[in-house]
């Protein structure tokens, strides 16, 4: 296939052969060790925190460029990574090469067909990835607040409140036009949007619409705590992630979710629907129960991928107070049958 359901980063060795992973995947592996590679941040990708800076990546390597409400300006060229691993999902997708004559391999960067016969599901040793999906666009990954209507232990506190003031859609429409004023410059971006749970806001699905409008791909985070119809129409804008955490969610609602998604997209169409279910040590029994009612649902493994995903860090994490470089390992506790579920289920 050309590309993997569920595994959207493609490594590549010397001689062109290639392996796709899932983030889960490439972390838990520790192949995320790429210390002095050259990378795309900046150039292909932006991350926007919550605050509204503008970094080249969440790593903040390249310093601060400025902010997406007032003004910024971005790299011409890839930057050299000054940082020991690449943890993050969301700079994981950042086109990266370990020597800047390797930027060839990236096929799907340049609107190259895949080569399926150097196709090497062993392959363990690369010197270029790049992600599979809407790869030949520029992204920006945008958390764009901090609110959250859970409160999950293991969730970072510089990440998630109740308190910080919601953006308002003149401000994110203001936002979206500098962004493609210094950033796409005419372009259509895939904008990877996460929070905070960035539905809370009331002028959400009014901003994903005029995203779309704009001709722009959308990747939505969300926990899956809105209403069945809400999530019916972001699928036709973009891929669709829903993440369970179980010290919150409704399991009867979320499926129902699940189960109006998987429906729509199997009789009207639309993008990808992801669900990861985050499995702490003690929840084993919990996520294979829920699992196996999703996979039960019409329409739910001929239309959708999920996965089983570790938590990092600890379930301390309310006591660290700074976010730069925490949570590139998983959690203490889990058996060597807990590892074999994470990744990818289908």
């Amino acid at each position: 296939m050309d590309i993997t359901p569920g595994k959207p980063i493609r490594t590549y060795a010397e001689d062109g052969t290639w392996r796709d992973w899932s983030t889960d995947e490439l972390v838990g592996a520790k192949l995320n060790y790429i210390p002095g590679w050259k990378c795309g941040a900046g150039v292909d990708s932006l991350y926007i925190d919550m605050d509204g800076y503008v970094w080249t990546a969440s790593c903040r390597v390249g310093g601060k460029l400025g902010n997406v409400f007032e003004d910024f300006t971005v790299p011409t060229d890839w930057i050299n990574c000054t940082r020991n691993t690449c943890s993050c999902g969301a700079d994981l997708f950042v086109p990266k090469t370990q020597k800047i004559e390797f930027r060839p391999l990236l096929r799907r960067g340049q609107g190259l067909p895949t080569e399926l016969e150097k196709r090497n599901d062993l392959l363990t040793e690369f010197v270029a990835l790049e992600r599979t999906h809407a790869s030949n666009q520029k992204q920006v990954y945008w958390e764009i607040g901090r609110r959250c209507n859970y409160d999950c232990s293991y969730c970072w506190p510089w990440i998630h409140n109740n308190t910080d003031r919601h953006k308002t859609l003149e401000e994110l429409m203001k936002a979206t036009h500098n962004v493609e004023q210094h950033f796409t410059k005419g372009e259509a971006v895939n904008f990877i949007i996460s929070g905070g749970e960035p539905t809370v806001n009331k002028d959400f699905l009014d901003w994903l619409r005029y995203l779309n409008a704009c001709g722009h791909h959308i990747s939505l985070h969300s926990n899956g705590s809105r209403l069945p119809d809400y999530y019916r129409e972001i699928i036709h804008y973009g891929d669709l992630n829903l993440s369970v955490h179980f010290e919150f969610y409704n399991r009867t609602k979320f499926v129902k979710v699940v189960e109006a998604v998987a429906h729509e997209k199997a009789t009207r169409g639309g993008e990808h629907l992801e669900v990861k279910i985050m499995m702490a040590p003690h929840n084993r029994e919990e996520a294979l129960s829920l699992e196996e009612e999703l996979k039960a649902l019409p329409y739910f493994m001929e239309r959708c991928t999920w996965a089983v995903v570790p938590i990092r860090g600890s379930l301390e994490n309310k006591n660290i107070t700074t976010g730069l470089g925490q949570g590139s390992e998983v959690m203490e506790g889990y058996t060597k049958e807990d590892y074999i579920l994470f990744g990818d289920r289908k």
